[in-house]
């Protein structure tokens, strides 16, 4: 019998194949004929620098006062030799020609040196396990000093995205970028220093030797606008905002939001990447190769964010995000269009890039601005750019990872006529007029009317430290006004705490509850008070969505007198269609404070009838709250399960086991045969094997003894359906019937799980082994974590995102859940995956087989 994890030999012929139709896609150019393969935007002109011998493998750039070019080379990239081969180069341009005639090795014996930053006569260099200060004091080119600044930058995973690019910050800090890794970060030269548990990017105080932890977590590069305000990217998303710093979101302890960095591009590429991460849109004019069909046409390797301040470049790109991609062989822009407290990034040219190659083997990198003026790309020049981390394992082993190495180019993008470099401004701190405001109540009035939403914004996040009367009319005024802004409702809720009454009194007259913002808004106000009893002995007079959105999440709302007729409103409002649905869902969560006679109806109702997921899955959760054994077998009925969609499954399951006490309902579906025990995660099936019941353990271990498959039968029921040829269009049904919870393909299901696309590389015999055995290999990425709450919910799920005040969960389905730390009893990772062993009990050989074609790709199957 052949092992499951053993590639057929027609699967190793194909993947050689596809290996040996890429590498004969393109040969290297020599740099005169790279130079004729751009085809960049009107106005531009593109002129070599450097290239190699002088140059090799070049990863980022820094200027000196002098105007010679320090250079990282990433020579040993991808994989780890000894000894090491990264270096840092010294360009010198000696006759004035504008092209780098000399070379100087400055310092070498670097693993991957990927960050280069002149400072106070020296260079920093970024190369982990290490940040580097060299310098050389004789005046030969080569560095004779060289110390260490911070070290512990994790090494253990991939080469490529380390700790990196150094860079000044307005504030006088040195700032990096985190890249994927962490790492436990302390100073040689100051052992007095805490050591930091790097948790994103890092900034370094030169002055006093102090290091921190500050929000975003860019993957390669990082930059400032002319205000300071900091922008990051990865490799999906070529412009990131940094909003702002979660030391604000900390001042309410109570504020649920957990966001710092805002995504600026649209994304209108269908990806099916994890994280709702739908691609940006490119245009390459190369081959563009990219490691999964999903990534075509799209961002797959942003990197070397770029605010262009001026220089010169023509007057269209000042104030332009620039990025790089070379998978895509080329460099992009992006004009960045205020979006209230934020931007969006709206690509500059139509349909096409600023700096693109069709030469496959270009590979920009790495962004920098020259004492020119001009713009300069560092060309790292691969025939394969692609970390072998990400390849598929057959095609790692017959891909080229090495030529190039010795290869690099560095090019220089003026003005096409007359380039003049417009002087870059300084730094402007858009923060100085208002605190200055801040501290005076007839400038604080004026500004909080100010047209600019950013500076409202700016002054909400100052106003959060100023007690006074004055600060708390200004920011009701503000979040009147911008209440449609999720930054702005943040900055305004992140100050009420302690004067949240006062504030609700002064705003209550400026809101009606009319929009989804104003509604959220007030959710946010009722969860600030600390003390709902203080809010309940003082409830204004409002209409009943204002009401509901208010109360909806207070503890003790029943006692409010209004509450009675809210209810009423409640019952009458969350079926009428007419109602905006931002109100209907939030009576729909409050009548989880009734009771089941007097809400159930409404809540069916609302189930049945509404074509809205989330009205839906805010009925069933109301329904079981008010009785989780009543809903059970109101929601699973005969014959219901299987016409609901995943999303309401999972919305279904995770409702009715949300506490222990009540899982009685499901258990009793399964025995009746309404719901198939194949249905329960490994997760799920572990709330029964550890109930305090017994005989609820002893009735369920019953159940999934029953259902499971035996590893014997299992590994014969794969050989049967790998002998089958699959029947047409089935294999899709069956991906919706079992897998579309948690993993999308062509468009279809849940972003939880990893990308399918990458499994068409793998044979079946693995794709098999892996639905089978989910357990065997769970990629960091996709750790599942049990959170369980002091109120005695409990649900699992991938952690999207966490601050020090909350945590967000999306769990099977792509359901989310934002959960305060300070309600959080228990937040632990599960040994096991999300996917639930004995999947394939739910198949016969032939939907086996059908499923296995559809997750290849191969035409028949369903695509």
């Amino acid at each position: 019998m052949k092992h499951p994890s053993t590639p057929s030999a027609a699967i190793c012929a194909a993947l050689i194949a596809l290996s040996l139709s890429i590498e004969m896609l393109a040969s290297p150019l020599s740099p005169d004929d790279a130079l004729k393969s751009f085809q960049v935007a009107d106005g531009l002109r593109v002129e070599l620098v450097a290239a190699e011998p002088l140059v090799e493998s070049p990863c980022a750039l820094s200027f000196d006062e002098k105007g010679r070019l320090f250079v990282a080379e990433n020579r040993g990239y991808p994989r780890t030799v000894e000894p090491p081969q990264g270096r840092i180069a010294l360009l010198t341009d000696t006759d004035g020609d504008g092209r780098m005639d000399q070379r100087t090795t400055f310092a070498e014996g670097l693993a991957f040196p990927n960050g280069v930053m002149v400072w106070q006569g020296g260079l920093i260099v970024t190369a982990a396990p290490d940040i580097f200060f060299f310098k050389d004091t004789d005046g030969d080119g080569r560095a004779d000093e060289r110390r260490v600044l911070l070290t512990g930058f994790d090494t253990a995973k991939s080469t490529q995205l380390r700790v990196n690019k150094p860079m000044l910050g307005p504030d006088g800090w040195i700032y990096f970028a985190a890249g994927l890794t962490g790492g436990t970060i302390t100073s040689p030269e100051h052992p007095e220093k805490p050591a930091v548990k790097m948790t994103g990017d890092l900034r370094w105080n030169p002055r006093t030797g102090d290091f921190e932890n500050v929000d975003g977590k860019s993957q390669f590069g990082m930059s400032f606008d002319d205000f300071g305000r900091r922008f990051i990217c990865m490799n999906r998303l070529p412009v990131q905002h940094v909003v702002l710093s979660s030391a604000w979101l900390r001042r309410n302890p109570r504020l649920a939001f957990s966001d710092t960095v805002q995504d600026c591009n649209a994304r209108d590429v269908k990806t099916m990447m994890k994280g709702g991460g739908e691609g940006v849109r490119l245009f390459p004019i190369s081959h563009n190769i990219t490691t999964a069909d999903s990534h075509a046409g799209s961002f797959s390797a942003a990197c070397a964010v770029t605010i262009w301040r001026g220089g010169a470049l023509p007057e269209q790109f000042t104030g332009c995000a620039l990025s790089c991609d070379p998978t895509g062989n080329l460099v992009h822009a992006d004009r960045l269009v205020p979006r209230g407290a934020t931007f969006s990034a709206e690509p500059l040219l139509e349909k096409r890039e600023i700096f693109p190659s069709s030469d496959d083997w270009c590979r920009p990198v790495f962004l920098a601005a020259g004492p020119d003026g001009a713009l300069y790309v560092a060309d790292m020049y691969r025939s394969t750019i692609e970390h072998p981390d990400y390849v598929a394992e057959e095609l790692r082993k017959h891909t080229d990872f090495e030529s190039g190495k010795q290869m690099g180019r560095i090019w220089r993008v003026t003005a096409a006529r007359g380039a003049k470099s417009a002087p870059v401004p300084p730094f402007r701190d858009e923060f100085a007029p208002v605190l200055a405001a801040a501290a005076d109540a007839g400038a604080t009035a004026k500004m909080a009317d100010d047209a600019n939403a950013r500076t409202r914004f700016c002054l909400a996040l100052a106003l959060g430290d100023v007690r006074s009367d004055y600060s708390t009319a200004a920011l009701a005024k503000i979040a009147a006004r911008d209440a449609d802004d999720r930054w702005a409702r943040a900055a305004v809720l992140s100050g009420i705490a302690g004067r949240e009454m006062e504030f609700l009194r002064a705003l209550w007259p400026r809101v009606k509850g009319a929009t989804d913002g104003e509604l959220e808004l007030l959710s946010g106000v009722g969860r600030s008070f600390a003390d709902p009893a203080a809010l309940l002995a003082d409830l204004p007079a409002g209409n009943s969505a204002a009401l509901a959105a208010l109360l909806t999440e207070v503890k003790g709302a029943e006692k409010a007198p209004q509450f009675p007729k809210l209810l009423d409103d409640a019952v009458n409002h969350a079926g009428d269609s007419s109602t905006p649905t931002s109100a209907r869902l939030l009576f729909v969560r409050l009548l989880a404070r009734s009771s089941w006679e007097r809400a159930a109806e409404a809540l069916r109702e609302v189930f049945i009838s509404s074509a809205d997921d989330a009205l839906r899955t805010a009925a069933i959760r109301s329904l079981a709250t008010l009785d989780a054994k009543r809903a059970a077998t109101t929601l699973l009925a005969p014959g219901a399960w299987q016409h609901y969609s995943p999303a309401i499954r999972e919305s279904i399951l995770a409702a009715l086991l949300a506490r222990a006490t009540d899982v009685d309902g499901v258990l009793a579906a399964i025995e009746s045969g309404t719901l198939p025990a194949s249905a329960l995660t490994t997760q799920r099936r572990q709330l029964f094997a550890k109930h305090k019941d017994a005989a609820i353990r002893e009735r369920a271990a019953k159940l999934f003894a029953a259902s499971a498959s035996t590893p014997a039968a299992a590994q014969a029921k794969v050989q049967a359906a790998l002998a089958l040829p699959p029947q047409s269009g089935h294999g899709r049904e069956v991906f919706k019937q079992l897998c579309i919870t948690c993993h999308r393909l062509n468009q279809e299901g849940a972003l939880v799980g990893p990308d399918l696309f990458d499994m068409r590389r793998q044979p079946k015999e693995n794709i098999a082994f892996h639905i089978i055995a989910p357990d065997a290999e769970i990629a960091p990425a996709f750790t599942a974590y049990a959170c369980e709450t002091k109120d005695g919910r409990a649900f699992a799920g991938i952690v999207t995102s966490e601050t020090s005040t909350s945590v967000t969960i999306r769990q099977p389905g792509g359901l989310e859940e934002t959960v305060l730390r300070a309600e959080v009893k228990s937040l632990t990772a599960l040994p096991n995956s999300l996917m639930p062993t004995g999947l394939d009990a739910a198949m016969s050989p032939q939907d086996f087989a059908d499923l296995l074609a559809y997750l290849k790709g191969e035409g028949g199957a369903g695509l």
